[in-house]
């Protein structure tokens, strides 16, 4: 094998595990260039999407090579994403042995939760979620007996390699039957409060994120995909729910009380707490290094305080959205700035707050009991929350993305500047 074999045989598995650890295609798109910059290629052609990557590059003797590698879906481990964002930098800073590339990817072992620590992340993170949506104390303790009873169906029905949108009709179908068995027997007071807090379990939070900002910064065509993807997704989710609202109906009458909030207003510092509990919550179920919690949570909090204080000065939802998900994004970015790591490990537990789980919650009431108007305000107060969380993104990791891009120009060319200065 040739050295430019090594390299691309390299910059393309890199660019595979950094995806399945739940990196964006600009970061993938960015490691693999350095790598390949870095060891004399030329020429580039670089392709990353969600389900291949695919390298082409010339060396200095002008020989042209190209490797391509399939992506599996991807199991968001974000303590592995570092490592490897890690390995990147080293790979480019020291430049080892191209015979050596591939030992140092094989070598990466990140520390990973046993299975009780991350059931208790999601524990932790549903029980904040449903005080934050309204629910009681009798709601929390049913949604935490979903989630146990949704970690293990998940897994089950995972390794029997059923789809994933039949997992999740068939799992919201069985929170739907026991969050009504409890409310019908008086433990529970609110039963859809307590389904959309477990639906957060299998809405897919982090593709929709990717696939915003894929469409917003210039990879429409796999952003598009991997949203329509995701609509799929949670379209099963809600239809695992209609089919059971439907079967109970039909068997038992659900009285619409059931659907009825009854919490209180949450104090303003309840709220952050929450939201730093929540955030710590994901961040064990997103596989970030403990080392590395706090700062998750702190973003979560961050966000809330952010988010409480807009609120309090505009009623504009675009408006307060946008700059509480830039805030979240800006908080990422100097933690992955002064850390040395991907910004990504700080954002996603940092957005959780801005989740509209209420516009959600109201918005699926209107389904379920044929209310027109009630559907159409909270679905329009959601699609205002969504696009706001997607261009605070988007306008925080541009200009990140663009100050990387100039980095990376004057590091490839140094005559230039040599020049300036004369």
């Amino acid at each position: 094998m040739q050295d430019i074999d090594y390299v691309l045989d390299f910059a393309v598995r890199l660019g595979k595990e950094m995806l399945v650890s739940g990196a964006n295609l600009e970061r993938v798109n960015i490691a693999t260039e350095l790598v390949c910059k870095h060891y004399g290629l030329n020429d580039l052609t670089i392709r990353v999407m969600n389900t291949e990557v695919a390298v082409g590059a010339k060396n200095q003797a002008g020989d042209y090579c190209t490797r391509r590698i399939n992506v599996p879906a991807a199991h968001i481990h974000l303590e592995r994403l570092r490592l490897l964002n890690d390995l990147s930098r080293k790979v480019c800073r020291e430049t080892p042995d191209v015979k050596e590339l591939n030992a140092l990817l094989d070598g990466v072992k990140a520390y990973t939760y046993a299975t009780p620590v991350v059931l208790t992340g999601y524990l932790i993170a549903m029980a904040s979620l449903a005080r934050i949506f309204g629910g009681e104390w009798q709601d929390i303790l049913v949604v935490l007996f979903n989630t146990v009873l949704l970690f293990f169906l998940t897994s089950s029905l995972s390794r029997a390699s059923l789809n994933r949108i039949i997992t999740n009709a068939l799992s919201i179908f069985a929170c739907g039957a026991t969050a009504f068995a409890f409310y019908r027997i008086g433990l529970a007071k609110n039963f859809f409060i307590i389904i959309i807090t477990n639906a957060f379990f299998l809405i897919p939070g982090i593709p929709m994120v990717n696939a915003m900002r894929n469409i917003l910064c210039g990879n429409e065509m796999n952003g598009i995909l991997e949203l329509l993807k995701v609509c799929l997704e949670v379209l099963t989710i809600v239809a695992g729910l209609g089919l059971f609202v439907f079967v109970a109906e039909n068997w038992f009458s659900i009285p619409e009380n059931a659907v009825t909030p009854h919490a209180g207003l949450l104090y303003d510092a309840e709220l952050v707490v929450l939201s730093f509990t929540a955030s710590l919550g994901f961040s064990i179920v997103f596989q970030i290094h403990p080392k590395e919690l706090v700062f998750a949570g702190l973003g979560g909090a961050i966000t809330r305080i952010v988010y409480i204080l807009l609120l309090k000065g505009t009623d504009y939802r675009i408006v307060f959205v946008t700059l509480a998900a830039f805030a979240a994004a800006l908080y990422a970015e100097i933690l992955a700035t002064v850390k040395k790591t991907p910004a990504t490990v700080y954002l996603y537990p940092s957005v959780i707050p801005l989740i509209p789980g209420d516009l959600i919650y109201y918005a699926m009431l209107g389904v379920i009991w044929q209310n027109p108007a009630a559907f159409e305000s909270n679905a329009v107060d959601c699609l205002l929350s969504l696009v706001g969380i997607s261009v605070g993104f988007v306008i925080c990791s541009s200009l990140s993305h663009y100050i990387r891009k100039i980095k990376v120009k004057k590091l490839f060319h140094p005559l230039s500047h040599e020049k300036v200065k004369k």
